[in-house]
């Protein structure tokens, strides 16, 4: 069965991760130099979809209609704008007219590298079917169990450790048959909240159990797990592997650790270490500096001798000055300049 249409959920705001989402919405931060947003798009358009919605917000909805204007990708981009937040399926009923009868709903947040195709052939016949992904402990998300014809039984919110009727949970991936939506009226709607616990009473709920890994960049430690796992081939999104430099970037430091990035353009002079972090586009790490396990922003300047490390984020444009240091999960805004010495945890001698 071929799937034409799908939405993707990236309508959030992506707080967890400024001041990188300051001005570039959580979505197309990049991962391993990408758009996060593509590897789900790839993903769609392996399985026969042509035409994808973006349900986005209005914070970003600039930067969404400039990407959506720009995609040469194979499958067409149309940007949806929430004019008042409308929750996690609101999204879906102001689309009601215009998609498919049957379509695929995919959370922008979290990337999977199951085969999506062979969820669709297995789904059951029912208004709305989920992926659920295996978990290890269960304890921390809530968990769907299903029957023996694929049918969503009941959900079970957080069970406490060895408890769990299941170690089955929501992987954010749907189909979806539109004739659901006419049983819920246009404006805020919750998936979890309302559709999901209805359609179940209603025996229309399904669930097909997937199998593969995740990425997720929600947080600062996510974005660096999920660059872990890609550059180390532990997932099969991505061919990327290791220490990676765009073909404009500079790179005369040194680097370290099993792995990094370093976007186009960048400069990475001789004398600096960067070791298992992300340096964005047009960056330069000056010599001496030291980034380690931490993240420098889109033209943000590092000066001479600045150690940055423990997931320390550098936002867009700022001038770090040398000597600095700044870790523990400090956060630089967009544009701030950092005189000499201005943060440090080491006296003068």
């Amino acid at each position: 069965m071929t799937v034409r249409h799908a939405v993707v959920l990236v309508g959030g705001r992506g707080t967890r991760l400024w001041p990188l989402t300051a001005s570039v919405p959580k979505g197309l931060v990049p991962l391993a130099g990408k758009p996060f947003l593509e590897y789900q798009l790839e993903r769609l358009t392996d399985v026969g979809v042509t035409k994808a919605w973006l349900a986005v917000g209005m914070d970003h909805e600039a930067a969404w209609r400039r990407y959506a204007a720009d995609w040469e990708g194979e499958l067409e981009l149309v940007v949806s704008v929430e004019t008042e937040p409308l929750d996690t399926a609101g999204p879906i009923t102001l689309l009601a007219n215009e998609l498919d009868d049957r379509f695929l709903v995919i959370n922008g947040d979290v990337v999977f590298d199951v085969p999506l195709r062979g969820f669709i052939e297995e789904a059951p016949r029912a208004g709305i079917v989920l992926a659920l992904a295996r978990v290890d402990d269960p304890s921390a998300y809530g968990v769907v169990v299903t029957d023996d014809d694929g049918l969503v039984e009941r959900f079970v919110e957080k069970p406490a450790p060895g408890t769990a009727p299941a170690d089955t949970v929501n992987a954010g991936i749907y189909l979806m048959e539109r004739r659901v939506l006419a049983g819920f009226d246009a404006g805020p709607l919750s998936f979890e909240r309302r559709v999901f616990p209805d359609l179940a009473a209603r025996k229309e709920l399904g669930g097909v159990t997937v199998e593969g890994s995740w990425l997720d960049i929600g947080t600062p430690e996510l974005l660096m797990e999920s660059h872990d796992a890609l550059l180390a081939g532990r997932t099969r999104l991505g061919t990327a592997r290791g220490h990676i430099a765009d073909r404009s970037a500079v790179v005369d430091g040194e680097r370290r650790g099993a792995w990094s990035w370093v976007g186009a353009g960048a400069v990475v002079e001789r004398g600096a270490i960067v070791d298992e972090s992300i340096i964005f586009e047009g960056a330069i790490v000056r010599r001496g500096a030291e980034v380690t396990n931490a993240v420098v922003g889109w033209r943000s300047d590092i000066g001479a001798g600045v150690k940055i490390r423990e997931l320390a984020l550098i936002g867009a444009d700022c001038t770090v000055g040398a000597g600095c240091e700044l870790a523990g999960g400090l956060r630089l805004a967009p544009g701030t300049h950092l005189e000499p010495r201005a943060i440090t945890f080491t006296p003068p001698r």
